[in-house]
């Protein structure tokens, strides 16, 4: 007996084949996504650490947008499809000029060296995150890297307290 195989059922097993290499693909995009987001949540989480214990409510104020700003930008903004492209109001948040604090409180904020270079560090991921997820990047290289770097400063900056 010969086994023959009918065209329309070649086309069915190969459309099977790619629905469920399509279905694995999102699964992998999805786990990434989680990934950063979680990161986000936990580098967003140590900056407002770091903001709760400013003594001037102005520094206080800037740091806790750039937490709610890392928190969105690993998040909700990361997506893919969407772009890649932070909003104006994400990108003033996360901005390095954030450990310098507010403008109208005086003096800096109190953060050790390196909780500031740590500071720059998760801003400076954040933003990366919705270009690497959304935009023409490559998410399946490059988020890993970012929540590696992510949980790395935040692990220096608790430790330069």
């Amino acid at each position: 007996m010969t086994n023959t195989t009918f065209p329309s059922t070649e086309r069915a097993a190969d459309g099977g084949d790619q629905e469920q290499q399509e279905r694995e693909q999102q699964h992998a995009v999805n786990v990434l996504l989680a990934e950063a987001a979680e990161a986000g949540r936990q580098a967003a989480g140590w900056v407002r650490e770091v903001a709760a214990r400013q003594p001037k409510q102005g520094h206080r104020v800037v740091l806790e947008r750039a937490a709610d700003a890392v928190e969105r930008a690993c998040g909700r903004e990361a997506v893919p499809g969407g772009g890649g492209v932070l909003t104006e109001e994400l990108a003033y948040d996360l901005a390095a000029d954030v450990v310098t604090g507010s403008c109208t409180a005086a003096g800096l904020p109190v953060l050790s060296a390196g909780e500031r270079v740590a500071l720059v560090a998760v801003c400076a991921v954040a933003a990366a995150m919705p270009t690497a997820v959304g935009g023409d990047g490559d998410p399946e290289r490059e988020v890993p890297v970012l929540v590696a770097t992510m949980d790395a400063a935040v692990a220096v900056g608790r430790a330069a307290r």
